[in-house]
């Protein structure tokens, strides 16, 4: 009885300690992602797998595949979406929030301080009714700007269409997110280009626009890790506290951090995911303690559209 019992012990050790083949991480080609590149580069889940890959998803079409066809482990992935899944009964929990900040409208007007100096003209926007457009919809409503009559949002399909728009003088604002709002400035703003191109301005944070705004806090539960499909629990914990080391990691030394982010997305080039940096708010939050923060932030989304987090607020079980 006794061997029975201490091969089950043996057993039940090996089995909780097996790697998984292939570690699938997966994201945009977004300030989210750049943890995952640290994590690979440095083996730091060798403990519970064989070998990691980084698979970017490029629009909400691929996204909506590779969490249907439950082809990846853990994605980053805004928090709408998160809710969107979930409620739609998909097998998907958010676990993290670490995006809190990355969204801001450039101009070539330097006068452009608010939300309100908009009314009267053209912003230009990418990713319709995704997670910038979104936000930005919220705050028009709050700021009492009607979409159909105080301002013109002309939508494009990705943010180097809209920073093609703002250098070629076709607009004057656009939406964008960093690193491309980084990626922007330094294009249109050093010599050469800078004798061609208008110069381009950091007008308006959103984050701060949202505090102002909404009375709180300058920050934005905007993106975050969800695991796909059922994970263990010492899986998931290790990707969440190695994702919050490399995401300390890349804060701290943004010339690697923009060095290594240009290696994986061949789009980006070192020197502006470097510059992003100082210009984000990153920090990895567990789901338990950001449920508060992210619960507000539904409520206001589906206060102004309930689609935008699948028709309701998500259970409890969301944030376990």
């Amino acid at each position: 009885m006794k061997k029975i019992f201490l091969f089950l012990i043996a057993f039940g050790f090996l089995f909780a300690n097996e790697k998984q083949d292939i570690l699938v991480l997966s994201g945009p080609a977004a300030s989210v992602s750049h943890p995952f590149f640290k994590i690979i580069e440095d083996g730091a889940l060798n403990d519970v797998a064989k070998k990691i890959v980084f698979r970017e998803w490029s629009s909400p079409d691929e996204l909506k595949a590779l969490v249907l066809k439950n082809d990846v482990d853990f994605v980053a992935m805004p928090t709408n979406v998160a809710a969107i899944f979930y409620n739609k009964g998909e097998n998907i929990k958010l676990m993290s929030i670490s995006v809190w900040g990355i969204f801001n409208i450039i101009s070539s007007d330097e006068n452009i301080k608010h939300i309100e100096d908009l009314k009267g003209d053209e912003l230009i926007v990418p990713f319709r009714a995704d997670m910038p457009d979104v936000i930005l919809q919220a705050l028009l409503k709050k700021a009492n700007i009607d979409i159909k009559k105080d301002i013109k949002i002309n939508y494009v399909q990705t943010p180097p269409n809209a920073v093609q728009m703002l250098v070629t003088k076709k607009a004057k604002h656009a939406l964008l997110m960093e690193p491309i709002t980084s990626m922007a400035l330094q294009k249109a703003n050093s010599f050469p280009q800078s004798v061609l191109f208008p110069k381009l301005y950091r007008a308006i944070d959103l984050q701060v626009e949202w505090g102002r705004l909404f009375g709180s806090e300058n920050k934005i539960p905007q993106a975050g890790i969800a695991a796909v499909g059922d994970k263990n629990e010492k899986l998931k914990q290790r990707l969440n506290e190695e994702y919050a080391k490399a995401l300390l990691w890349y804060k701290q030394n943004p010339k690697e951090a923009g060095e290594l982010s240009a290696k994986y997305i061949k789009a980006f080039n070192a020197q502006m995911v470097e510059d992003s940096i100082l210009h984000i708010n990153m920090q990895s939050v567990n789901i338990e303690d950001a449920k508060d923060e992210l619960k507000a932030f539904y409520e206001i989304l589906y206060s102004y559209e309930p689609k935008l987090i699948g028709e309701k607020m998500p259970d409890d079980k969301f944030y376990k």
